[in-house]
């Protein structure tokens, strides 16, 4: 009996609560409650008098008031999110103490009332679940003697329209670059290379090129740095960020806040004749080569010569680099990986012939 009694007081308590303020909201619950009882097996005898009584306030509110289901629906998910809003409020400004806790948990009650309507939408069932976990969470930290986490710990994504990020569609997806252009609470209408789609916030991470600079944020302090590397073989990315204090920190995302992006290299001129055609006007003419000497007065043509990439760094014999210089090696070539996913190659080779130094001479 104590068991069946317990699945049906969270509805019939919340109906006692608000039968002043909200009396329609107090029916919803206390037919809630009749339904759900009479869904048990082996009903106790005591439990079936109490449905009776149940029954009895029912059918006296339905004589005096009229139901209007959809008007009534709404009136009730309205007053949940009402309940719902306010805890959350209170918990994300680092209040959160009982009284918040019983808050989280009369909304997750009063949002389960509202399935009799039918099933509730995405954006309500979450709000339903996460509000029942909510109040669990702040009652075992109270109990622990411990201030309860604001939120759910997890990150929250704040991207605006013309944030520039990288994006993983898919879990064997590659990363591929986009710019949000709206938010919609946790999703994102992103444009990306294959056209425009909606993502989630997990799905996304700010893009640091490196060069950016941001502002490194842990345990409350703030310091200016400059992103070296940004890894997106591992989801969601690290940043290697050096900072201005000294000394670099590879971080994630939830740590950085980019204040100037790297600047993009500026994108090769075309021809002058290409150029003028794009515009829609008619090229110049070019002058024809001139004519060929005879074999005779022609002198020996001499070939251009193309310009030698630098070569590698060579090995001095018996060297052997520090750990220290390893280290630094590694991180010169993971800059040197990043580059290449922007197809920054220059860089990238430059990165290498630095690392390729630390591990074959003395500095």
């Amino acid at each position: 009996m104590a068991e069946q009694r317990r699945a049906l007081l969270p509805f019939l308590q919340r109906a006692e609560e608000v039968q002043k303020v909200e009396p329609r909201i107090a029916y919803y619950c206390r037919l809630y409650a009749v339904e759900e009882g009479l869904k048990l097996q082996n009903r106790d005898k005591a439990i079936d008098e109490l449905l009776f009584s149940v029954m009895d306030k029912l059918e006296s509110y339905k004589s005096k008031n009229a139901l209007v289901p959809e008007e009534d629906k709404l009136q009730l998910e309205g007053f949940a999110l009402k309940i719902f809003d306010r805890a959350d409020r209170v918990d994300r400004a680092g209040r959160a103490d009982m009284s918040t806790c019983k808050a989280f948990y009369a909304a997750s009650v009063f949002m389960e009332v509202c399935t009799q309507f039918g099933d509730l939408d995405e954006d309500l069932l979450g709000k339903q679940k996460y509000a029942a976990w909510k109040a669990a969470d702040i009652r075992k930290a109270i109990r622990e003697g411990r201030k309860p986490t604001v939120g759910s710990g997890v990150l929250e994504k704040n991207y605006e329209a013309g944030d520039k990020v990288v994006c993983k569609e898919g879990e064997s997806a590659l990363p591929v670059e986009g710019a949000v252009l709206s938010a919609m609470g946790s999703t994102f209408l992103v444009s990306l290379p294959s056209g425009t789609k909606e993502l989630k916030g997990t799905q996304l991470a700010v893009l640091a090129r490196p060069g950016s600079t941001v502002i490194y944020t842990k345990d409350g302090k703030e310091e200016e740095g400059k992103v070296l590397s940004m890894d997106t073989t591992v989801w969601p990315p690290s940043y290697e960020v050096e900072k201005a204090s000294g000394g670099t920190i590879s971080t994630e995302e939830e740590h950085i806040r980019v204040t100037a992006p790297a600047p993009t290299p500026p994108a090769p001129t075309p021809p002058a004749n290409l150029a003028a055609m794009d515009l829609g006007r008619k090229p110049e003419p070019v002058a024809p080569p001139p004519a060929p000497a005879s074999p005779a007065s022609a002198p020996p043509m001499a070939m251009p010569s193309s310009p030698a990439a630098a070569p590698p760094p060579k090995a001095v014999p018996g060297y052997v680099p520090s750990l220290l210089q390893m280290n630094d090696a590694q991180r010169q070539a993971k800059v040197a990986v990043s580059s290449l996913g922007f197809q920054d190659y220059k860089s990238a080779i430059d990165y290498l012939h630095k690392a390729l130094k630390l591990l074959t001479s003395p500095q």
